[in-house]
């Protein structure tokens, strides 16, 4: 039976002793007012400890002549409400055929709709002016990115204003507080060279924009001349509250990353090694200590026995450059966490620097055990990298890193090992039944559901509304819960991994816990909601009220 909860919370009349023992580095300027809404969770299908494979109708599809390099890097997904009826629906990128879009009808259960839209390659659905509705927002090949509104049963797109550049990664955010949602767009200039030639750069280039909202029209900064862009993502590397800007690169291109100093930014370089063929990019608190990490995929063969090896080499020589001294690059994931001084690698450490042709990789807690775990799905197709294989295909089994308390993770199957050579991925709790399901879109494969059935224990989905901003589902939000001197950490977010638009839901697993001490809301506009009395195996939806300052 669903339970339904209403708590009006002031900050000034909180008892902040249950959460003494939890410290935290998120500042903030303003305390905010807040309500809540609870429901409980829907029944579960059973406990069977594994993931349900449930193929979905949907091919991204390479063209009758297949896959080669650039084409096979693959196209995107998103996850979001488009039609307003409060359940998560689902587009489904493509290259030589139509964006598919799922509507969420219950349970797992989904309407088909086939676009007008084929050849993009990010996907994001967002609130771009603010009126409370979604759009879904594409980045396309070789053509200016588009907004689709769903009006009347029909999708119909318009090109975004004022942005004229074929880009190919995505990332929103407000970036100057003004309440609008900012764009950051990063072009993807090895393709656009080998489609358009020299004309590509007498037509101004590409590089990386900032695309300030003005709730009109987008106002561009651009912050360089070149990029090849597969990620955006938005860390506060300075620590100082705000959100920075970190592009991640391909090609042995150096990663773009830059302060963000309003009204100006500051090129940055915070980490003494990245990755050299950056393909995603996570942020996440994956060892519960209340700092967000920032995890990156590469490609890196997770076993050197000669028949790997084998298949890997022929590519490897064509793709990358010998390691120097004072190289900072390396062809292999990384995780960086913030040790009270300086940003540190503990990707080795942790057993995750190597996983395979990896592509979209993100941190979840997929058995609800209060610990996210990461997983990454991998593969490559393309006739002209990989034509010792059969097929052109380096096939590999996406993998799954179970997260044992933030210590070390071990690889696991559960149910996800598939070899359908993935390429965007997310995940969502899309049958409301308090676990993490996920979705893949794979290349020249059928896009697929995994069902979560694990036998986990507690968890909370939240999800948060603005009706005072213009961003009014909370992007930018970060969200810590505190429950028996434990902190869970979450970002509300857009978008992650590759290429990946995701739901502004956010889920987290509090493992045996019974109840939680305070959820605390970081407001994108700089101040902090704190609320009591949430109850476990619920959602929750929060409210901003009125700001005030300290």
């Amino acid at each position: 039976m669903n339970a339904r909860l209403t708590q009006l919370m002031i900050c000034a009349s909180l008892m902040l002793s249950a959460c003494s023992g939890v410290q935290t580095s998120i500042p903030y300027t303003a305390t905010a007012e807040a309500t809540f809404t609870a429901n409980a969770y829907s029944s579960a299908v059973g406990c069977e400890n594994r993931f349900v494979t449930h193929p979905l109708p949907h091919t991204t599809s390479s063209g009758a002549i297949g896959s080669y390099v650039y084409t096979s890097n693959g196209s995107g997904l998103a996850i979001g409400d488009l039609n307003g009826d409060g359940r998560d629906d689902i587009a489904l990128g493509n290259l030589a055929g139509p964006v598919r879009l799922l509507f969420h009808e219950q349970g797992l259960e989904f309407t088909p709709y086939e676009t007008t839209l084929s050849d993009v390659r990010a996907l994001s659905i967002v609130d771009v002016d603010g009126d409370g509705n979604k759009e879904l927002v594409a980045t396309r090949r070789f053509k200016r990115p588009v907004i689709g509104t769903w009006q009347i049963n029909t999708m119909s797109f318009v090109d975004m204003p004022n942005v004229y550049t074929p880009f190919y990664a995505m990332g929103w955010q407000d970036l100057n507080r003004d309440g609008n949602l900012d764009v950051v767009l990063g072009t993807y200039d090895t393709e656009q060279l080998q489609n358009q030639g020299l004309i590509f750069n007498q037509r101004g280039g590409g590089g990386v924009f900032v695309y300030l909202n003005d709730g009109t029209t987008f106002l561009p900064t651009r912050l360089n001349n070149a990029a090849d862009a597969l990620a955006i993502a938005f860390p506060d590397l300075n620590r100082d509250g705000t959100p920075d800007v970190y592009v991640g690169n391909d090609f042995n291109r150096s990663e773009g990353i830059w302060l963000n100093t309003q009204p100006s930014w500051e090129e940055h370089t915070p980490f003494k090694q990245t990755t050299e063929n950056t393909m995603g990019i996570d942020v996440a608190d994956y060892n519960n200590d209340g700092q967000l990490d920032i995890f990156a995929t590469d490609m890196k063969p997770y076993s050197q026995d000669p028949q790997t090896m084998a298949m890997w080499l022929p590519a490897m020589r064509k793709l990358t450059r010998p390691l120097t001294a004072d190289d900072p690059q390396y062809a292999e994931n990384t995780l960086f966490s913030w040790n009270g001084s300086r940003w540190e690698n503990q990707a080795y450490a942790l057993q995750i620097d190597a996983s395979g042709w990896s592509w979209s990789g993100k941190f979840g807690d997929l058995d609800n055990d209060g610990w996210q775990e990461l997983y990454i799905v991998n593969g490559m197709i393309a006739k002209d990298l990989l034509d010792h294989l059969g097929n052109a295909e380096l096939r590999e089994k996406n993998m799954l890193f179970h997260n044992l308390n933030g210590e070390r993770f071990r690889r696991e199957d559960w149910g996800l090992s598939d070899e359908s050579s993935g390429r965007s991925m997310s995940m969502h709790d899309f049958d409301n039944d308090g676990d993490l399901d996920v979705l893949v879109n794979p290349l020249d494969s059928q896009a697929l559901l995994f069902e979560n059935r694990m036998c986990g224990g507690a968890s909370l989905g939240v999800s948060l509304q603005d009706p005072h901003s213009n961003n009014r589902f909370g992007i930018g939000a970060t969200i810590q819960i505190i429950s028996a001197d434990k902190v869970y950490t979450r970002l509300v977010r857009s978008e992650s991994g590759y290429l990946s638009g995701d739901s502004h839901h956010v889920h987290v697993g509090l493992g045996t816990a019974q109840r939680i001490d305070e959820l605390r809301v970081y407001w994108p506009d700089g101040s902090l909601s704190r609320l009591s009395n949430i109850p476990v195996n619920h959602t929750v939806e929060i409210s901003k009220g009125v700001s005030h300052d300290q």
